[in-house]
């Protein structure tokens, strides 16, 4: 993240040096040469003036510059954390549900555990249920046979 912000930092310093040696450069070919009316010591000091001048809006529009570039930078800082931070949210959601899967999963075996006792429960009551039918079956035989002997033996007599 450093890396393209030094490199940013570097250009624009660069261009900074390249419009301020453009401005050296042609400051002397505004110069008379020599052999000509030579300038007025008001005339330099105004040339001087303007020069300065021309340098600080360079330095202004440089600074406003890196200022804008600065408001670049943290914006996708910002941006940066926030992407972060919701990754960070992601990764807590993945991890609850990881869990929630885990209990699921335990509970469903609980679950099928309890239903193969419920079935083996329910075969012994079958079992139970078959005897008691076939018990009461002749625990009803009997009844209806003394039933039957007692009806008998009162008609005997």
């Amino acid at each position: 993240m450093r890396a393209p912000a030094t490199l940013l930092c570097l250009a624009l310093v660069l261009g900074g040096a390249a419009a301020a040696q453009e401005n050296e450069e042609t400051a002397p070919a505004r110069r008379p040469r020599s052999g000509a009316t030579a300038r007025t010591p008001a005339a330099s000091a105004r040339d001087e003036a303007s020069f300065l001048r021309q340098l600080a809006d360079a330095q202004r529009g440089l600074s406003e510059q890196i200022q804008q570039s600065k408001e670049a930078l943290d914006t996708m800082r910002g941006d940066l954390a926030a992407r972060h931070d919701e990754q960070l949210a992601t990764d807590q959601e993945v991890k609850a549900l990881r869990e929630e899967v885990k209990g699921l999963y335990v509970e469903s075996s609980t679950v099928k555990q309890q239903i193969d006792a419920l079935k083996d429960d329910v075969a012994g009551v079958n079992s139970n249920v078959s005897g008691f039918r076939t018990f009461s079956g002749f625990f009803l035989a009997a009844m209806i046979l003394m039933v039957f002997l007692i009806l008998v033996l009162s008609i005997r007599r």
